[in-house]
């Protein structure tokens, strides 16, 4: 049986929100709004009623991906009432059946890596009010891309220094690495690592996949990703989030003008091509080479082949030296916390 079986089978569970004042109802449209997409919109949530899961207490406040409404005024996605569809009745019914289940399979994704603490966990599919979708933790911290927004201004006014910021680096390496090694066991795709799919979750101290709507099976079709992040290959498969990796720690430590284009850099760099940003080019020589390397060992393992998670976690850019402990790399975190994020 699939991980998340029995929640699909029982199908999506009516939650009410929390009531507003002079106990009026809640609304999900009244809720803060995480972010909105083509196709999804995400609020920040708190239940009327306390949430349970297999026994064990998951609190009320919550992260709600809303991926499908059936509200005429506010639909979700916006073409699933376009006057052709609403005027032919077994039509919608069917676009409404093939959305629902395309919210169980990535429920059921997310739900297959579920003890992995790299990945965001999910809690169930839901229906609130008429709009169906997921129901996530909700994960306290910032983005990777608002800790880059923070980070170039830190650096600039000497708020931590060239090294703090690469120990931060290493780090998210590392655990974006780990999970998706951890997707790989299960057989699955992320296929959308970006800087605004990895969050950095202060209680844990630890960074964090999130949002895996376009996951997919191993050899499943390539499903897009984030300009700027994803492999043009095909099908579905580990090498494309080792790809989107690669993209995501040129993010991290590239100079704000450099332009990514659609598929980030593909060809292998030196310490003198790698567009650092120019607090970086601090750091010793040793340790860019070493980036460098790193960088360029996630594009080709020396054999045309992109080399995997596992074998990239024991690549010198961890071990010479060994990261440092997470609570130094909080307090480097924590500095960068206390600026704004543009």
């Amino acid at each position: 049986m699939k991980p998340g079986a029995l929640d699909v089978d029982t199908g999506f569970l009516q939650v009410t929100l929390e009531g507003g004042h002079a106990g009026t109802a809640g609304t999900l449209h009244a809720m803060p709004t995480v972010g909105t997409g083509a196709s999804a919109s995400t609020y920040a949530v708190r239940l009327a009623e306390d949430f349970w899961q297999g026994g064990q207490h998951c609190g009320r406040d919550f992260i709600f991906k809303a991926l499908l409404c059936t509200d005429p005024q506010r639909p979700i996605p916006p073409t699933l009432c376009d006057p052709a569809t609403v005027a032919d009745a077994p039509t919608l019914q069917e676009r409404i059946a093939e959305r629902k289940a395309m919210i169980f399979q990535e429920y059921q994704m997310i739900r297959s890596v579920d003890a992995v603490p790299y990945i965001v966990h999910a809690h169930g599919v839901v229906q609130i009010e008429h709009t169906f979708g997921i129901l996530l933790e909700k994960i306290d911290g910032i983005s990777v891309r608002s800790m880059i927004g923070r980070a170039r201004t830190a650096l600039q006014q000497g708020a931590i220094s060239a090294m703090e910021y690469l120990g931060l680096a290493r780090q998210l390496m590392a655990d974006v690495l780990v999970g998706i090694a951890c997707c790989e066991d299960a057989g699955i795709v992320h296929q959308d690592i970006s800087h605004n799919n990895v969050m950095y979750d202060q209680p844990t101290r630890i960074f964090r996949l999130i949002d895996m709507g376009l996951g997919a099976e191993e050899g499943d079709p390539n499903r897009g990703g984030t300009p700027g992040f994803y492999d043009l290959s095909t099908p579905a498969r580990h090498a494309r989030d080792v790809y989107s990796v690669a993209q995501l720690l040129v993010h991290v430590l590239k100079r704000p003008d450099y332009n990514m284009g659609m598929i980030g850099i593909n060809r292998a760099k030196t310490a003198d091509t790698f567009p650092f940003m120019d607090a970086l080019q601090a750091l010793p020589a040793d340790h860019k080479r070493t980036v460098v390397h790193f960088f360029n060992s996630m594009l080709d393992d020396g054999t045309g082949e992109r080399t995997k998670a596992e074998i990239l976690l024991r690549d010198p850019f961890f071990t010479e030296p060994p990261l440092p402990p997470r609570d130094r790399m909080h307090r480097a975190y924590e500095k960068l916390k206390r600026l704004p994020s543009f």
